[in-house]
């Protein structure tokens, strides 16, 4: 029997023996050390560009970015034994990455590789020309591809969706959940800095809520006292049901990044109201973050406000709470004290500390014994709630009209407050399409009640939105408003946990209908978002919402050489509009792996057969997403070489 035969059928029984302890293992949470090796530069001191838990674009980050020297190249290893279980070579996200399946039955993972080892690497290589595709996902048998504990597995680099060069490591469990790699114990890290607290937000989250008097978030610096400890300036009034949102980072001894927290504590007069613990999280879940954090304010600012607190529709397991969920619940006018104690993954510790006083409810009405109509008359929807607000409004007898199925609702302010009258309208009874204050008229331009979990279709005169299981955390008043080619949906800052359908017909028809899709208007840009046509009406699906345009991309892709030879291909691709979709390459007709940097527009290329040279003529065909073209042709030439000259230059 051969080794390399030996050595599949001794991992096998490795898994089948050790299947059991892995089960035990997921269930109770502990972490062997010494079981993994640190996969990059072992035994020195490395440092982290990223932790588990990390708040980012759209999801929590799954694992640690380890830093590499800003340098591509440096040698990774197995953290333990294993086989590669899967193995992909992508545009965007983790680019090239390896899976590596252990005996433990857990599952190691190495983003943003160069290239990967011999063997694998020529392997994946294979299976790109066989399919004609340079991104690819491959399943090699069990075994195929065996790594010792500390064997190199692959070369450090910047590809996929890294933002500079660094190697992205996670652990998983048998379920595919993500667990914290850091509580395993690697001698690499260390790090005894506190977590630092910047804001804190407390919020109304019932209509009898408020804050300071008001029915508004109210944002509060926190002032550091000591290394670890924190208060705010002055004390809270509040009253009702209310939540706090928590701008907050971890800090690492030696570097100037900042890290999500493992662990959030909330005490209010010495009784637990809520903990959060940032040790295990499940893959299929982690767009579920859009729902964790105030999703509107990191849409406008691009600040990221975790609620401390379980919201509505969340199905993440990683809390701890009261009878009221970690909301806050006032119902007296005494002083509370609130602490807040914040945690990383080697224990170290803040504490915010602030009071919260009740404030009475239903402070009575101002009376005006003059006439003055509203300077402007705005609305927006929060939680269940419609806050209709009316600026410099005076009346002797002040009221809102609420229109809503032909019908109307008269209704006083329920209070004054920065000099606008406020007016507020539970959703769930009914849902006005426009309200008078004075002499002012406005749209909400709401439609319907959206409830998750329920598959449903609106439709208007010219658009419709359908809904599915999974398109919504929690309970959706849908708006929505047509305007020549653009179609807007709510606004962006409300967030959807899954995909959309919507189809409208613009009021104006474009002439070239092949080359029109659906862009998403953002702050100045376009972002392509694709869409079928059906004669005058256009489908898409989007897991974002605001303002949607019909435009057209008739302009081709532009493509730049800046090497062409027997030995190699190299140059440049990009589009202004709707960006790269797909390009090939063919040599004499054959198909030729480019290898492509989406982040620089730099494609690359590489041979089956590094000895073969490239003869004849090159085709380069790069098509944009509204598909258009650039077809290149030229004949492949020897690389010049310059030879040093054996003149010798005498000194003057």
């Amino acid at each position: 029997m051969s080794q390399q035969r030996w050595t599949r059928i001794r991992f096998v029984l490795l898994i089948l023996l050790f299947l059991t302890g892995s089960r035990l293992f997921a269930q109770t949470q502990t972490y062997p050390k010494g079981y993994y090796q640190f996969p990059i530069r072992p035994g020195l001191p490395n440092s982290l560009a990223g932790g588990l838990g990390d708040l980012r674009s759209n999801h929590f980050h799954a694992g640690l970015d380890i830093r590499t020297q800003q340098r591509e190249g440096l040698p990774v290893y197995a953290a333990a034994e294993g086989y590669v279980y899967k193995v992909a070579v992508q545009r965007s996200g983790y680019g090239n990455v390896i899976y590596l399946r252990h005996p433990n039955g857990q599952t190691t993972v190495y983003g943003h590789l160069l290239k990967f080892s011999g063997p694998l690497g020529d392997y994946v290589r294979q299976e790109q020309y066989k399919k004609h595709t340079s991104e690819i996902e491959l399943l090699p048998d069990a075994g195929k591809f065996a790594y010792r504990k500390g064997e190199v597995i692959a070369l450090s680099g910047n590809t996929g969706g890294s933002a500079g060069p660094h190697l992205h490591f996670e652990v998983r469990d048998s379920k595919d959940n993500f667990l914290n790699p850091l509580y395993f114990g690697f001698k690499e890290i260390t790090d005894v800095t506190p977590p630092k607290f910047v804001n804190l937000a407390i919020r109304p989250l019932d209509i009898n809520g408020r804050v300071n008097g008001q029915f508004d978030r109210v944002v509060y610096p926190a002032i550091k006292v000591k290394e670890d400890a924190y208060r705010l300036a002055d004390t809270i009034t509040a009253t009702g049901i209310t939540g706090l949102d928590l701008v907050a980072h971890d800090q690492m001894t030696g570097t100037g990044f900042r890290y999500g927290l493992q662990c959030i504590e909330i005490r209010m007069d010495g009784n637990e109201l809520f903990s959060y613990s940032m040790e295990i999280f499940p893959n299929a879940a982690t767009r579920d973050y859009n729902n964790l954090i105030d999703y509107e304010t990191e849409q406008r600012t691009g600040q990221r406000y975790l609620k401390c607190y379980v919201p509505d529709g969340n199905n993440f397991n990683l809390y701890k709470t009261d009878l009221y969920k970690g909301k806050l619940n006032i119902t007296d006018t005494l002083v509370h004290e609130v602490r807040i104690r914040i945690s990383d993954s080697y224990e170290n510790a803040s504490e915010l500390k602030f009071w919260v006083k009740g404030e009475k409810k239903g402070a009575e009405l101002p009376v005006f014994d003059t006439e003055v109509n509203p300077e402007y008359v705005q609305s927006e929807v929060r939680e269940n709630n419609l806050v209709v607000k009316a600026r410099y409004y005076r009346s002797s007898l002040p009221v809102a009209t609420f229109y809503t199925g032909g019908k109307e609702v008269k209704q006083k302010p329920d209070y004054f407050g920065n000099e606008s009258a406020v007016f507020l309208t539970d959703l769930r009874e009914y849902i006005p399409d426009s309200v008078r204050v004075g002499n002012t008229t406005i749209r909400t331009y709401l439609r319907s009640q959206v409830l998750p979990g329920v598959p449903v279709t609106y439709k208007a005169e010219k658009w419709s939105a359908d809904f599915g299981n999974e398109s919504l955390f929690d309970t959706l008043f849908l708006a929505g408003q047509q305007t020549f080619n653009a179609i807007t949906i709510n606004n962006r800052g409300t967030a959807l946990k899954d995909f959309i359908t919507v189809t409208y017909q613009p009021e104006k028809i474009p002439d070239n209908k092949d080359h029109a899709f659906v862009y998403r208007y953002l702050d100045g840009y376009y972002r392509f978002v694709g869409g079928q046509w059906d004669e005058d009406v256009i489908r898409f699906e989007t897991r974002e919402l605001g303002t949607f345009v019909v435009q057209a991309d008739t302009v081709a892709p532009k493509v730049r050489l800046t090497e062409h030879s027997t030995r190699y291909i190299r140059g440049f691709i990009s589009d202004a509009m709707s960006g790269i979709d797909h390009f090939k390459a063919l040599v004499n007709g054959e198909w030729v792996l480019l290898n492509y940097d989406f982040k620089k527009g730099l494609i690359w290329s590489e041979k089956l057969d590094e000895a073969r040279p490239f003869e004849g003529e090159l085709v380069l065909e790069v098509t944009d997403r509204a598909g258009n073209s650039t077809i290149l042709r030229t004949e492949l030439t020897d690389p010049v070489v310059v030879k040093k000259s054996n003149v010798k230059r005498k000194r003057k």
